[in-house]
Protein backbone atom coordinates (compact mmCIF):
# COMPACT_ATOMS: atom_id res chain seq x y z
CA UNK A 1 0.00 0.00 0.00
CA UNK A 2 1.25 3.34 -0.45
CA UNK A 3 1.56 6.46 1.86
CA UNK A 4 0.54 9.75 0.33
CA UNK A 5 2.56 12.62 2.15
CA UNK A 6 0.20 15.66 1.59
CA UNK A 7 1.01 18.40 3.40
CA UNK A 8 2.95 19.82 5.76
CA UNK A 9 3.22 23.50 7.54
CA UNK A 10 4.45 24.83 4.33
CA UNK A 11 1.50 22.75 3.04
CA UNK A 12 3.42 21.68 -0.30
CA UNK A 13 1.66 18.43 -1.47
CA UNK A 14 3.01 15.21 -2.48
CA UNK A 15 0.68 12.65 -3.88
CA UNK A 16 0.97 8.79 -2.70
CA UNK A 17 -1.53 6.78 -2.17
CA UNK A 18 -3.16 3.80 -0.41
CA UNK A 19 -0.71 1.61 -0.26
CA UNK A 20 1.10 4.75 -1.28
CA UNK A 21 0.62 6.86 1.71
CA UNK A 22 -0.16 9.76 1.21
CA UNK A 23 0.72 12.98 3.12
CA UNK A 24 1.43 16.69 3.49
CA UNK A 25 4.64 17.32 3.63
CA UNK A 26 7.78 19.96 2.68
CA UNK A 27 9.47 18.66 -0.58
CA UNK A 28 12.54 16.77 0.82
CA UNK A 29 16.08 17.29 -1.18
CA UNK A 30 16.96 14.69 -2.02
CA UNK A 31 13.58 12.58 -1.38
CA UNK A 32 15.84 9.60 -0.73
CA UNK A 33 17.37 11.56 2.52
CA UNK A 34 15.77 10.68 5.72
CA UNK A 35 17.04 14.09 7.91
CA UNK A 36 13.69 15.05 9.68
CA UNK A 37 10.40 13.92 10.24
CA UNK A 38 9.15 11.65 7.24
CA UNK A 39 6.80 9.30 6.68
CA UNK A 40 8.20 6.80 4.26
CA UNK A 41 5.19 4.47 3.21
CA UNK A 42 2.17 3.04 4.51
CA UNK A 43 0.48 -0.19 3.76
CA UNK A 44 -2.60 -2.09 4.23
CA UNK A 45 -3.36 -5.73 4.68
CA UNK A 46 -5.73 -5.16 2.03
CA UNK A 47 -5.08 -2.42 -0.84
CA UNK A 48 -8.25 -3.26 -2.13
CA UNK A 49 -11.27 -4.40 0.46
CA UNK A 50 -14.81 -5.35 0.29
CA UNK A 51 -17.90 -3.14 1.90
CA UNK A 52 -18.06 -4.93 5.66
CA UNK A 53 -14.32 -5.71 5.76
CA UNK A 54 -12.19 -5.16 8.28
CA UNK A 55 -8.35 -3.35 7.20
CA UNK A 56 -5.31 -3.06 9.32
CA UNK A 57 -3.10 0.01 7.47
CA UNK A 58 0.34 0.62 9.55
CA UNK A 59 2.65 3.53 8.96
CA UNK A 60 6.02 3.35 8.10
CA UNK A 61 7.48 6.75 9.86
CA UNK A 62 11.02 7.47 10.85
CA UNK A 63 12.87 11.05 12.75
CA UNK A 64 16.10 12.21 11.05
CA UNK A 65 16.52 14.87 13.72
CA UNK A 66 19.72 14.96 15.31
CA UNK A 67 18.90 16.66 18.40
CA UNK A 68 15.04 16.98 18.86
CA UNK A 69 13.55 19.10 21.71
CA UNK A 70 10.66 16.56 21.69
CA UNK A 71 10.24 13.02 20.12
CA UNK A 72 8.59 12.21 16.93
CA UNK A 73 4.96 10.97 17.68
CA UNK A 74 2.54 9.32 15.24
CA UNK A 75 -1.30 9.80 15.38
CA UNK A 76 -4.46 8.86 13.01
CA UNK A 77 -7.88 9.91 13.11
CA UNK A 78 -9.83 7.43 14.11
CA UNK A 79 -12.41 7.01 11.17
CA UNK A 80 -11.87 6.68 7.82
CA UNK A 81 -13.37 8.93 5.41
CA UNK A 82 -15.14 7.03 2.66
CA UNK A 83 -16.46 7.57 -0.59
CA UNK A 84 -15.99 11.66 -0.93
CA UNK A 85 -17.16 13.61 -3.59
CA UNK A 86 -14.95 12.20 -6.45
CA UNK A 87 -12.58 10.19 -4.47
CA UNK A 88 -10.52 13.07 -3.81
CA UNK A 89 -8.64 13.20 -0.06
CA UNK A 90 -8.84 16.81 0.11
CA UNK A 91 -12.88 16.48 -0.19
CA UNK A 92 -13.00 14.68 3.15
CA UNK A 93 -11.49 18.10 4.84
CA UNK A 94 -14.76 20.39 5.00
CA UNK A 95 -15.90 17.33 7.59
CA UNK A 96 -12.67 17.76 9.59
CA UNK A 97 -13.81 21.83 9.42
CA UNK A 98 -17.45 20.92 11.08
CA UNK A 99 -16.17 18.66 13.42
CA UNK A 100 -13.44 20.72 15.06
CA UNK A 101 -13.06 24.59 15.87
CA UNK A 102 -10.22 26.44 14.68
CA UNK A 103 -7.71 26.27 17.75
CA UNK A 104 -8.39 23.25 18.96
CA UNK A 105 -5.85 20.44 19.92
CA UNK A 106 -6.90 17.40 18.28
CA UNK A 107 -4.29 15.11 20.27
CA UNK A 108 -6.86 13.39 22.67
CA UNK A 109 -9.42 12.93 19.60
CA UNK A 110 -6.69 10.67 17.56
CA UNK A 111 -5.42 7.39 17.94
CA UNK A 112 -1.40 7.56 18.70
CA UNK A 113 0.13 4.00 16.96
CA UNK A 114 1.92 2.91 14.24
CA UNK A 115 -1.03 1.24 13.26
CA UNK A 116 -4.97 1.49 12.90
CA UNK A 117 -7.83 -0.61 12.04
CA UNK A 118 -11.10 0.40 10.54
CA UNK A 119 -14.13 -1.44 8.93
CA UNK A 120 -15.24 -0.60 5.63
CA UNK A 121 -19.00 0.71 5.64
CA UNK A 122 -21.62 -2.15 4.64
CA UNK A 123 -23.16 0.34 2.37
CA UNK A 124 -19.51 1.76 0.78
CA UNK A 125 -20.43 1.29 -2.94
CA UNK A 126 -24.16 2.26 -2.45
CA UNK A 127 -23.52 5.45 -4.51
CA UNK A 128 -20.68 4.00 -6.67
CA UNK A 129 -20.42 3.90 -10.29
CA UNK A 130 -18.32 2.35 -12.83
CA UNK A 131 -15.64 4.84 -13.59
CA UNK A 132 -14.43 5.64 -17.59
CA UNK A 133 -12.19 2.97 -18.21
CA UNK A 134 -13.20 0.48 -15.59
CA UNK A 135 -15.19 -2.65 -15.67
CA UNK A 136 -16.28 -2.54 -11.61
CA UNK A 137 -17.89 0.06 -9.77
CA UNK A 138 -15.18 0.95 -6.57
CA UNK A 139 -14.96 3.62 -3.94
CA UNK A 140 -12.14 4.88 -1.59
CA UNK A 141 -11.42 5.14 2.03
CA UNK A 142 -8.82 7.65 3.01
CA UNK A 143 -6.99 6.79 6.73
CA UNK A 144 -5.37 10.33 8.07
CA UNK A 145 -1.86 9.97 9.79
CA UNK A 146 0.18 12.71 11.09
CA UNK A 147 3.54 12.32 12.35
CA UNK A 148 4.08 15.43 14.55
CA UNK A 149 6.95 16.16 17.73
CA UNK A 150 4.14 18.45 19.64
CA UNK A 151 0.56 18.63 19.44
CA UNK A 152 -1.89 18.34 16.11
CA UNK A 153 -4.28 21.40 16.20
CA UNK A 154 -7.23 22.71 13.99
CA UNK A 155 -6.47 25.15 12.15
CA UNK A 156 -7.99 27.47 9.26
CA UNK A 157 -7.31 26.89 5.99
CA UNK A 158 -5.40 29.26 3.87
CA UNK A 159 -7.77 30.52 1.12
CA UNK A 160 -5.04 31.05 -1.58
CA UNK A 161 -3.88 27.50 -1.75
CA UNK A 162 -6.58 25.75 -3.36
CA UNK A 163 -8.93 23.08 -1.91
CA UNK A 164 -6.03 20.91 -0.59
CA UNK A 165 -4.92 23.07 1.91
CA UNK A 166 -4.53 20.98 5.00
CA UNK A 167 -6.71 22.12 8.15
CA UNK A 168 -4.42 21.09 10.91
CA UNK A 169 -0.81 21.82 12.34
CA UNK A 170 1.86 20.42 13.92
CA UNK A 171 2.08 23.19 17.43
CA UNK A 172 4.85 22.91 20.01
CA UNK A 173 3.92 23.56 23.81
CA UNK A 174 4.27 27.44 23.25
CA UNK A 175 1.15 26.89 20.77
CA UNK A 176 3.43 28.01 17.76
CA UNK A 177 3.39 25.87 14.21
CA UNK A 178 6.81 23.48 13.85
CA UNK A 179 8.33 23.82 10.63
CA UNK A 180 7.82 22.03 7.59
CA UNK A 181 10.71 19.34 8.05
CA UNK A 182 9.32 18.10 11.59
CA UNK A 183 5.51 17.82 10.51
CA UNK A 184 4.12 15.53 8.06
CA UNK A 185 0.16 15.29 7.83
CA UNK A 186 -0.87 12.09 5.33
CA UNK A 187 -3.41 9.86 4.39
CA UNK A 188 -3.42 6.29 3.25
CA UNK A 189 -5.88 4.86 0.88
CA UNK A 190 -7.94 1.93 -0.12
CA UNK A 191 -10.08 0.89 -2.77
CA UNK A 192 -13.18 -0.70 -2.24
CA UNK A 193 -14.67 -3.13 -4.74
CA UNK A 194 -17.54 -5.78 -4.49
CA UNK A 195 -15.09 -8.61 -5.71
CA UNK A 196 -12.22 -7.45 -6.73
CA UNK A 197 -8.06 -8.07 -4.71
CA UNK A 198 -4.81 -7.22 -4.98
CA UNK A 199 -2.69 -9.02 -2.86
CA UNK A 200 0.94 -7.10 -1.12
CA UNK A 201 4.18 -7.67 -3.86
CA UNK A 202 6.57 -9.32 -1.48
CA UNK A 203 9.74 -8.52 -0.73
CA UNK A 204 12.21 -11.33 -0.33
CA UNK A 205 15.62 -9.23 0.35
CA UNK A 206 18.01 -6.46 -0.18
CA UNK A 207 21.29 -7.46 -1.66
CA UNK A 208 24.37 -4.97 -1.32
CA UNK A 209 27.30 -5.12 -3.92
CA UNK A 210 24.95 -8.17 -5.74
CA UNK A 211 25.17 -10.47 -2.31
CA UNK A 212 22.14 -10.91 0.14
CA UNK A 213 22.12 -8.82 2.81
CA UNK A 214 21.89 -10.23 6.78
CA UNK A 215 18.75 -7.62 8.04
CA UNK A 216 19.69 -8.18 11.56
CA UNK A 217 23.39 -7.65 10.88
CA UNK A 218 23.30 -5.16 8.65
CA UNK A 219 26.06 -3.47 6.20
CA UNK A 220 29.31 -2.20 6.47
CA UNK A 221 30.58 -0.08 3.83
CA UNK A 222 33.67 2.26 3.71
CA UNK A 223 33.31 6.21 3.71
CA UNK A 224 33.99 7.76 0.82
CA UNK A 225 37.97 8.59 0.80
CA UNK A 226 38.23 10.50 -2.51
CA UNK A 227 40.14 14.13 -2.96
CA UNK A 228 37.77 15.97 -4.37
CA UNK A 229 36.35 19.64 -4.24
CA UNK A 230 32.80 20.05 -3.14
CA UNK A 231 30.37 17.49 -1.26
CA UNK A 232 29.72 14.76 -3.90
CA UNK A 233 31.73 11.58 -3.37
CA UNK A 234 32.33 9.90 -7.11
CA UNK A 235 32.71 6.06 -5.58
CA UNK A 236 29.18 4.26 -5.73
CA UNK A 237 28.42 0.97 -4.30
CA UNK A 238 24.86 -1.14 -5.35
CA UNK A 239 21.39 -1.91 -3.74
CA UNK A 240 18.99 -3.89 -4.66
CA UNK A 241 16.00 -6.30 -3.99
CA UNK A 242 15.14 -9.36 -4.67
CA UNK A 243 10.93 -10.40 -4.90
CA UNK A 244 9.36 -13.60 -6.65
CA UNK A 245 7.77 -13.38 -10.00
CA UNK A 246 4.65 -13.52 -9.19
CA UNK A 247 4.36 -10.53 -7.12
CA UNK A 248 3.11 -9.11 -10.27
CA UNK A 249 -0.08 -9.88 -10.30
CA UNK A 250 -1.94 -10.06 -13.45
CA UNK A 251 -3.71 -6.59 -13.52
CA UNK A 252 -7.18 -6.91 -15.49
CA UNK A 253 -7.12 -2.72 -16.14
CA UNK A 254 -3.42 -3.83 -18.72
CA UNK A 255 -4.86 -4.25 -21.72
CA UNK A 256 -3.27 -3.59 -24.81
CA UNK A 257 -4.82 -3.08 -28.22
CA UNK A 258 -4.56 -6.61 -29.28
CA UNK A 259 -7.08 -7.13 -25.88
CA UNK A 260 -3.43 -8.85 -24.32
CA UNK A 261 -3.80 -8.64 -20.38
CA UNK A 262 -0.79 -7.62 -19.12
CA UNK A 263 0.49 -7.23 -15.56
CA UNK A 264 1.27 -4.99 -12.97
CA UNK A 265 4.25 -2.80 -12.43
CA UNK A 266 6.38 -3.26 -9.53
CA UNK A 267 8.92 -0.52 -8.21
CA UNK A 268 10.78 0.20 -5.28
CA UNK A 269 11.45 3.35 -3.45
CA UNK A 270 14.91 3.87 -1.26
CA UNK A 271 15.25 5.72 1.21
CA UNK A 272 18.65 6.12 3.71
CA UNK A 273 19.45 8.41 7.04
CA UNK A 274 23.23 8.29 5.97
CA UNK A 275 24.83 8.97 2.57
CA UNK A 276 22.76 9.39 -0.50
CA UNK A 277 21.25 7.09 -3.34
CA UNK A 278 21.62 8.58 -6.99
CA UNK A 279 18.02 8.38 -7.39
CA UNK A 280 14.65 7.77 -5.14
CA UNK A 281 12.94 5.19 -7.27
CA UNK A 282 14.16 2.20 -9.84
CA UNK A 283 11.39 0.44 -12.01
CA UNK A 284 11.71 -3.43 -11.55
CA UNK A 285 8.98 -5.50 -13.32
CA UNK A 286 7.04 -3.91 -16.62
CA UNK A 287 3.96 -4.63 -16.85
CA UNK A 288 3.69 -6.10 -20.45
CA UNK A 289 7.91 -6.73 -20.91
CA UNK A 290 8.66 -8.39 -17.46
CA UNK A 291 11.55 -7.70 -15.55
CA UNK A 292 14.05 -4.43 -16.22
CA UNK A 293 17.24 -5.01 -16.94
CA UNK A 294 19.08 -3.06 -14.33
CA UNK A 295 17.02 -2.49 -11.35
CA UNK A 296 20.43 -1.99 -9.23
CA UNK A 297 20.79 1.61 -7.63
CA UNK A 298 23.93 3.87 -6.88
CA UNK A 299 24.94 4.70 -3.50
CA UNK A 300 27.14 7.28 -2.04
CA UNK A 301 28.78 6.76 1.03
CA UNK A 302 29.09 10.51 3.07
CA UNK A 303 33.08 11.55 3.86
CA UNK A 304 32.41 10.71 7.59
CA UNK A 305 32.01 7.39 9.59
CA UNK A 306 28.14 6.96 10.33
CA UNK A 307 25.94 4.78 11.61
CA UNK A 308 22.28 4.78 10.25
CA UNK A 309 19.33 2.77 8.16
CA UNK A 310 18.25 2.04 4.52
CA UNK A 311 15.37 1.60 3.45
CA UNK A 312 13.76 -0.52 0.91
CA UNK A 313 10.02 0.57 0.20
CA UNK A 314 8.58 -2.30 -3.11
CA UNK A 315 5.04 -0.86 -4.51
CA UNK A 316 2.52 -2.46 -7.27
CA UNK A 317 1.08 0.37 -9.00
CA UNK A 318 -2.00 -0.91 -7.50
CA UNK A 319 -1.65 0.17 -3.82
CA UNK A 320 -0.02 -3.08 -2.87
CA UNK A 321 3.09 -1.88 -0.68
CA UNK A 322 5.82 -4.19 1.50
CA UNK A 323 9.02 -2.93 2.96
CA UNK A 324 12.20 -4.08 4.65
CA UNK A 325 15.48 -2.33 6.78
CA UNK A 326 18.55 -2.53 7.38
CA UNK A 327 21.21 -0.66 9.52
CA UNK A 328 24.66 0.66 7.73
CA UNK A 329 27.53 1.86 9.35
CA UNK A 330 30.18 3.65 7.51
CA UNK A 331 33.60 2.83 8.34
Amino acid sequence: MKAHNIASASASVLALAFALVAGCGSDFAPKTAVTGVRILAARADQPYARPGETVRVEVLAHDGRTAPAEPMRVFWFPAPCVSPPGDLYFACFPAFEALFPVGVDLTPSLVESRELTFTIPPDALANAVVHPGQRERYTSAFAFMVACPGHVERIARRGDLGPNAIPVACMNARGEPLPADQFVFGYTQVYVFDERRNAIPKLEGITFEGKPVDLATGIVTERCREEETGDTCKKKVKFDVTFPEDAAEVDPDNVDAEGKVGREAIYVDWFTSVGKFQTNRKILFDGNLGRTPKPAIDFNAPFGPAKGTVWAVLHDNRGGTSWLEVPIEIK
